[in-house]
């Protein structure tokens, strides 16, 4: 259990970075499309080169990888979606929802029991990651809609998680791994393409060598998060991954802090406090 929660937090951390790069990028939209597409070949060829006997044909793994990719990319597009309606700052905690859901389904679906103190860490973490990342922004008439859809991505991410503590509990993990990593990137793809139908900013090709690093480095990180997050999910119970996978955002602002001169701040402070907690608890409960 130790190795599975080591390897869940490296994958906070990897999906951090990731966020981080996304800033730096010129064209983030164009830079999304362009990482999904690295995150997919390094997630194959890692699985190539050090699991040749996961190819093979598996049904369960295949629905699950379809199914959780899905839901996975409904969540992004739905998020970024938001965004245009609220400030990040107001929306974004809420995207980071999803674990309240998850223990519900966890609990019917896969026969999860979580002690008291387990679930007062998990609500620990989210409120910690909501007071880190909520900042007063100007008023608007639709932040209304744009708090709906973060909520809504939020939904349909616990579906995702569900598919995917499905997936990688079968006998072909490595595969559900590539599989998945896969779709989703071929989903996002798509719903972006749809989204921007009208924009020349999918037309546009990767200028220069700093922004080719950037897309080489961000696939890389991604393809990083991907695999680790999954290998530490099979034996953990998934009402605890995915609050745990919420360390991104307090790794995120660390980041943000270190290498972007970020300010901190006393809300972050109290933040990063309040996550700290909650992950003492959870890990003490694991």
């Amino acid at each position: 259990m130790s190795l599975s929660f080591g390897l869940i937090v490296i994958s906070a951390v990897f999906h951090a970075s990731w966020n981080m790069l996304v800033k730096a990028a010129d064209d983030k939209v164009a830079y999304n499309v362009h990482i999904q597409i690295a995150t997919a070949f390094f997630v194959t060829a890692y699985t190539v080169i050090f699991y040749p006997d996961a190819f093979y044909i598996h049904k369960p793994t295949i629905y699950y990888a379809l199914l959780s990719s899905f839901f996975f990319a409904l969540y992004q597009y739905f998020a970024a979606l938001s965004y245009k309606y609220a400030d990040v700052s107001m929306v974004y905690p809420i995207t980071t929802s999803s674990p309240l859901f998850i223990i519900i389904w966890a609990y019917f679906l896969l026969d999860e029991k979580i002690s008291f103190m387990g679930i007062i860490g998990i609500i620990l973490i989210l409120a910690g990651c909501y007071i880190m990342n909520a900042t007063r922004g100007k008023g608007n008439k639709n932040a209304i809609y744009g708090i709906f859809l973060a909520l809504l991505s939020a939904f349909l991410y616990s579906f995702g998680a569900m598919a995917d503590k499905m997936g990688v509990g079968t006998v072909n993990t490595h595969l559900y791994i590539m599989l998945m990593a896969d779709f989703i990137s071929l989903y996002s793809i798509i719903f972006t393409t749809i989204s921007h139908r009208n924009s020349r900013t999918l037309h546009k090709k990767v200028k220069g060598s700093i922004q080719w690093k950037l897309v080489g480095i961000g696939g890389l990180v991604m393809a990083a998060s991907i695999v680790t997050y999954r290998l530490g999910l099979i034996d953990m119970q998934i009402s605890y991954a995915t609050a745990l996978r919420q360390l991104s955002s307090f790794f995120g602002v660390l980041m943000g802090l270190i290498f972007l001169k970020e300010s901190y701040g006393l809300h972050r402070i109290i933040g990063s406090i309040v996550i700290i907690t909650g992950i003492i608890l959870i890990r003490l409960n694991l």
